[in-house]
């Protein structure tokens, strides 16, 4: 009953959603076109990615293709970029682009002089083309700022927001769009698909990938990375399933489990840690730093999150606690043909997956609840075939 009462607020809150975007759409539309104008400068490209760890880690290995491109050669390439990943890419892929603006996205959607400065600042670099590589395309931040650069070319994919009514404005305004081949792909093999059609090189990438050497944690044995942190409430398994995950595990001593996640994360991992022997990290390492520590791990277990997505990229045996939400973009990392990877889901998604023959369906909405119903065993039983 409180499941069906929440999907029917969320309906209510998403019809009030498409109106408001819209409407401050058209009206960043009439101030971006107040913009000083400026003259176009030939062989300036714009990317823009301005999404969040887990899209730029399922993305940038794709990157090459745009320097290697043939009608690129020459070009000064700037990406536009959410300053979220700004360690990461300075860590893995500093030389990838000849420069970065850096955007904070808080700073963008809260305060006028942030974003009117930024769209002027665009408007003056002059690109001659713009491409914006996002599967799904915010109207309010990468739409907006193709516009505001207002480059002669302005290349993209058909967009795939969750509301029709928002690609259908969006998909207006660009001067190239390619078709999605699959709209039911996993988010790795969709970058690597734009990409192919938008340089015409074919990339030989068969999974996410990043170097990264491995850390001396000082751990005697076989170490677990727990990834509990999540941007999302109903992406996060509750400390109590951890908690009982690690103490199912004590009895087999087979591990030694490591918690990480950010600084928002410390206070769950520090419960975590007080009711077992786990090790707590959370909040004390870098980005970079965590990839070191995946990067000897025996397995790393992960909600839906980035870190999932660093687990696959560090090649280890990732297991994905996952409430069912998009799993096809993000989890269903098999439909990929990626190795190594597995899920737990709540049997109220199982349930409905199993109704579609176990393939990919859109428009499934997981409330917060549902995650908090996978039970400690079916983690437990996953990561030990993953390991096996």
């Amino acid at each position: 009953m409180l499941r069906n009462i929440s999907l029917s607020v969320r309906k209510i809150q998403g019809r009030k959603e498409i109106k408001k975007v819209l409407a401050t759409f058209n009206k960043w539309q009439q101030e971006i076109a107040a913009l000083k104008p400026a003259t176009t400068i030939a062989k300036k490209l714009l990317i823009i990615r301005l999404d969040d760890i887990g899209d730029y880690l399922l993305f940038r290995n794709t990157l090459t293709a745009y320097r290697n491109a043939a009608q690129w050669q020459g070009y000064e390439i700037t990406l536009l970029a959410n300053q979220v990943w700004r360690s990461l890419y300075e860590f893995a892929d500093k030389d990838a682009t000849d420069k970065v603006i850096w955007v904070n996205k808080n700073d963008y959607f809260d305060k006028d002089d942030v974003r009117l400065g930024l769209w002027q600042s665009l408007r003056t670099e002059g690109f001659d083309t713009v491409i914006c590589p996002a599967r799904a395309r915010p109207l309010l931040i990468d739409d907006a700022c193709m516009l505001a650069a207002n480059a002669p070319n302005n290349i993209a994919s058909c967009n795939d927001m969750k509301y029709h009514e928002w690609n259908i404005v969006s998909d207006k305004l660009y001067t190239k769009l390619y078709p999605q081949k699959n709209m039911m792909v996993h988010e790795f093999l969709f970058n690597t698909q734009f990409a192919e059609q938008c340089t015409g090189i074919h990339l030989n990438i068969h999974r996410p990938e990043i170097n990264t050497p491995t850390v001396n944690t000082g751990i005697t044995g076989p170490y677990i990375v727990c990834f509990i942190g999540g941007s999302k409430k109903s992406h996060r398994w509750p400390a109590e399933g951890w908690i009982d995950l690690i103490q199912l595990a004590a009895n087999d001593n087979k591990y030694t489990f490591v918690l990480a996640g950010g600084k928002g994360d410390k206070e769950t991992a520090d419960k975590i840690a007080t009711a077992t022997n786990a090790i707590s990290l959370a909040g004390e390492i870098s980005l970079p730093e965590v990839a070191g520590w995946m990067k000897g791990a025996a397995a790393i277990i992960s909600n839906d999150t980035m870190s999932a997505h660093l687990a696959v990229a560090c090649n280890r045996p990732t297991l994905i606690v996952a409430n069912g939400d998009n799993f096809y973009k993000f989890c269903d990392y098999k439909s990929a043909d990626i190795d190594q990877v597995d899920n737990a889901y709540p049997d109220l998604f199982l349930n409905q997956w199993k109704k579609k023959n176990y393939k990919p369906f859109k428009h499934y909405v997981a409330v917060t609840k549902d995650i908090a119903t996978i039970p400690a065993s079916r983690v437990y039983e996953a990561l030990n075939k993953l390991v096996q």
